[in-house]
């Protein structure tokens, strides 16, 4: 007989009375339980299945086994250019596994972020992977609660409840300092990411470190209440109120010196003519700006790859104990930085 397409409308009784068999046998056959049947028998419902164009019923599977084959992926600001080479990376590796992606949004209250977990948790996801998470994050508190494996991808929590893969950010940002540094400055300002956040709360304590291992007095810093755009225009617009203008910035993320760039062209200032300015990711585009923007670059591809291989690794091992994997970043000099003119 040939084999024919996939037919959702065969059964497994379908199969058990064209095999002679009950369909328990043929469950446990489809589903390769081992020493269940023979050899032989197996191979015989795995021709007659293939025959009838059988198609598993993935719910019925969810079922039995309470999960989907679905990883849920957290994303903090669909709108980041930076998550979007994260997120297809994830995807790749996850689908030679054959797991399938849901992409949802980081809601910004507390309490739905809890009915978030809460609902993909009900829909028996098999974990998730959060892109961005918080001190005290609801959502890392509800999926200890169900036990959902979870991994972190580019942010930490502080907890060691939870695997993660992130960039080096004290490597970052002595990267950018060295470069402006090599370059003359010694005014050098940091607009800090929220504090809520590991990466900025790194990025913030390793400027502050690094400034005075360069042998620099200590640097204007203000905080971005955001990894946003808008955040750092505000941040910038706080920065430049300080008596002594700095001769460079270094920004906790690219979208925060995007912002900065807006001010100081408002304000008359030309980049890098009279202000240096580095970011931090990487993202896409960011080379296509007026100027190109410096940027600290994270490892995206080996990021995601390397948080697939984790997720997996705690599906198929549930008591697998949390582990961090800390990538190295590198630095791409573009044109918003140049030599300090005397």
């Amino acid at each position: 007989m040939t084999p024919i397409a996939s037919n959702p409308a065969v059964t497994i009784d379908d199969i058990a009375k064209a095999a002679g068999v009950h369909p328990a046998t043929v469950s446990r056959a489809l589903r390769g339980i081992a020493g269940k049947v023979s050899p032989d028998k197996r191979a015989e419902i795995e021709r007659i299945a293939a025959e009838l164009g059988y198609q598993p019923n993935a719910v019925a599977a969810s079922l039995r086994t309470r999960q989907t084959n679905i990883a849920a992926i957290v994303v903090p600001d669909l709108g980041n250019p930076l998550f979007g080479p994260i997120v297809q990376g994830l995807e790749r590796a996850l689908r030679l596994h054959d797991l399938l992606c849901l992409v949802v949004q980081t809601p910004a209250a507390p309490a739905e972020r809890r009915d978030l977990v809460v609902a993909l948790a009900n829909r028996q996801v098999s974990g998730l992977l959060i892109l961005a998470a918080e001190d005290d994050d609801p959502m890392l508190a509800m999926a200890r609660q169900r036990r959902l494996p979870t991994v972190l991808v580019n942010r930490g929590s502080g907890s060691r409840d939870f695997s993660s893969v992130v960039s080096d950010d004290r490597e970052g940002v002595r990267l950018a300092l060295e470069h402006l540094v090599s370059l003359g400055h010694r005014a050098i300002a940091h607009i800090a990411g929220p504090s809520a956040s590991s990466t900025g709360r790194a990025r913030h304590a390793a400027f502050v470190e690094l400034v005075r291992g360069f042998g620099l007095k200590p640097g204007q810093v203000a905080e971005a209440e955001a990894f946003t755009r808008a955040a750092g225009q505000a941040a910038t617009e706080q920065l430049l109120k300080g008596r002594a203008r700095p001769t460079a910035i270094f920004a906790a993320n690219d979208l925060i010196a995007l912002g900065a760039l807006d001010v100081l062209r408002r304000r008359g200032l030309s980049v890098p003519g009279d202000i240096s300015l580095v970011g931090h990711n990487d993202m896409p585009l960011v080379d296509l700006i007026d100027p190109p923007l410096t940027t600290v670059k994270v490892a995206v591809d080996q990021m995601s790859l390397q948080a697939a291989g984790l997720f997996i690794d705690h599906l198929q091992q549930p008591l697998l104990a949390p582990s961090t994997r800390v990538l190295m970043p590198g630095l791409v000099v573009r044109a918003s930085t140049r030599a300090l003119v005397s």
